[in-house]
């Protein structure tokens, strides 16, 4: 199987004016021409980029999981950044076989379906050079394979400049990763955007969200339909830019020429509600169970009051809107058994599961929405996946049908308040020299304060501001090293002074008698 024979398909059908429909009936698509308003969006940076530096391994993959076309082959040294540009090459040069080098790129970052707008501000490569300019949304293994990342591997095509005043756009499936198995759904020429977009920057949007695609140029609604697979609109992908010989021969004489990228956005639809944040219990609506952690992976178990520890979890919210689900350690996470789009996949909790913006990332984070029904409850959905947290019969996995649940806040106890410190103790804490010590000075279980400085030591028996002196001398040199502890056994703590290699200990907290001690002695000093 050879997925480079999904261009040369569409450039055939291109030039022969066939509709790109492959059997399959092309949903009904509504050009709507209104406008997208970004104020109910949030620009993620960790899925962006400005291109003002070079290109980042850690962000971007430079060639795709096939080698090219039959005319050229991608060649690394095409992808590069240019004055604030992303700039993917098309040249006349021999390599790897092929008589032309084209550039393309990959992102490695990982892009939310379910409620997510990604903006591409670019110029298409000139007409001049009769090679296309693509930008699309699908997702490989990032390892030079030609293997895509997982099933159904859906694939929606923004622009592809079939000419130089179209925006075309298509969508695709890929399961199995095999040509013979490949749906696509029809194709959405637009030769009415009025103007050359190889002449000038312009911006090219896909919208996902409510079971939709919508396509924008210039911020204005081109294309919009309802998914006609699921997968289109909730899995997660890659960015993809790259340069396709899907116009038939370059011309020489247009080349050296390039495809400009001036950025990439990614936005998440800004949520309403204020966010969880914190320690939970997940509590499945309609039963009342648990979600809870076991050895052999989560399972739904229990009352919400007859559950333990392991029925914590910590919601941990990331920068792209959606959040880590994680024991109270951080150590074990939720998220998927496998790399699948389809329902079923079962739901397991990955020790020490990576979390980042990458793929492997989204496979342990969950977009949190709410439900619905009702405002006090809320759907789990895979980032990766865009499927439902659902109970199954064993245990959890992802769904078509979302489940409400209920995340009830664990709020821990209030601690005991800190002691107050008598006034001469706090006004003593920024003294040079000052050493502020506790201890139970007369044996009543309470630890209160005494202040040292120099050699003059004064003791309190109450936590108070007001409290009185409980005794107050001179102890020592200056240069001791003082330390608290219950020396004679008695559960009354008390002073002890280390000069060098010798002891003193002072009898009780009252009184500037001291005894000779051992540096043993000190062992039995607090901590």
């Amino acid at each position: 199987m050879t997925i480079t024979r999904r261009h040369a398909l569409v450039s055939v059908a291109l030039f022969a004016g066939v509709p790109l429909m492959d059997g399959a009936v092309s949903p009904d698509a509504v050009a709507a021409g209104r406008e997208l308003d970004l104020a109910n969006w949030t620009m993620v940076d960790s899925l962006s980029d400005e291109f003002d530096t070079p290109l980042n391994p850690d962000r971007w993959h430079k060639g795709l999981w096939y080698p090219g076309s039959d005319l050229h082959a991608f060649r690394d040294d095409n992808a590069l950044t240019e004055g604030g540009n992303l700039r993917l090459y098309a040249r006349k040069e021999y390599y790897a076989g092929k008589g032309y080098t084209f550039g393309a790129v990959e992102s490695v970052f990982d892009t939310p379906g379910v409620c997510s707008y990604v903006e591409v501000r670019a110029k298409c490569l000139a007409g001049a050079a009769n090679v296309l300019s693509a930008i699309w949304l699908q997702s490989s293994r990032l390892d030079g394979v030609n293997h895509l990342l997982a099933d159904p591997n859906p694939e929606i095509d923004i622009q592809e400049n079939t000419a130089d005043r179209v925006m075309q756009a298509a969508l695709h499936l890929w399961p199995g990763n095999d040509e013979a198995r490949h749906v696509r759904y029809g194709g959405n020429a637009n030769p009415n955007v009025g103007v050359d977009v190889t002449a000038d920057y312009h911006l090219y949007g896909a919208e996902r969200r409510d079971g939709r695609l919508r396509l924008y140029f210039d911020r204005r609604l081109l294309w919009e339909l309802p998914a006609p697979d699921p997968s289109l609109w909730r899995m997660s992908r890659h960015v993809v830019f790259s340069l396709e010989a899907h116009r038939g021969w370059p011309r020489d004489a247009g080349l050296p020429a390039s495809f400009d990228i001036d950025y990439v956005h990614t936005y998440y639809r800004t949520p309403e509600a204020v966010q969880p944040d914190g320690v939970y219990r997940i509590v499945e609506s309609t039963t009342g169970r648990c979600l809870v952690r076991t050895e052999n992976g989560p399972v739904l178990s229990g009352k919400a009051a007859e559950v333990d520890e392991a029925s914590r979890w910590r919601l941990i919210r990331q920068d792209d809107f959606t959040y880590v689900v994680s024991d109270p350690d951080g150590v074990g996470t939720l998220g998927l058994g496998a790399l699948s789009g389809y329902p079923g996949t079962v739901v397991v909790i990955n020790q020490a599961g990576v979390t980042g913006a990458d793929s492997a990332g989204s496979v342990n984070r969950w977009h949190v929405l709410p439900s619905t029904s009702t405002t006090e409850r809320v759907r789990l959905l895979s980032k990766f996946a865009g499927l439902a947290l659902a109970p199954g019969e064993d245990g959890v996995l992802v769904g078509e049908d979302d489940v409400d649940w209920i995340l009830e806040e664990i709020i821990p106890p209030i601690p005991e308040p800190e002691p107050q410190m008598p006034a001469y103790v706090a006004a003593s804490k920024e003294r040079p020299g000052a050493v502020i010590l506790t201890g139970d000075w007369n044996g009543d279980g309470v630890d209160t304060y005494a202040v040292r400085i120099g050699t003059r030591v004064v003791f309190y028996n109450d936590n108070r501001v007001d409290a009185p002196v409980a005794a107050a001398f001179t102890l020592g040199r200056a240069g001791d090293t003082v330390y608290v502890g219950d020396w004679n056994g008695d559960g009354s703590d008390s002073l002890a002074l280390k000069r060098g290699n010798h002891v003193f200990l002072q009898v009780t907290a009252n009184s500037p008698v001291t005894a000779v001690g051992t540096l043993a002695d000190l062992d039995k000093a607090r901590g």
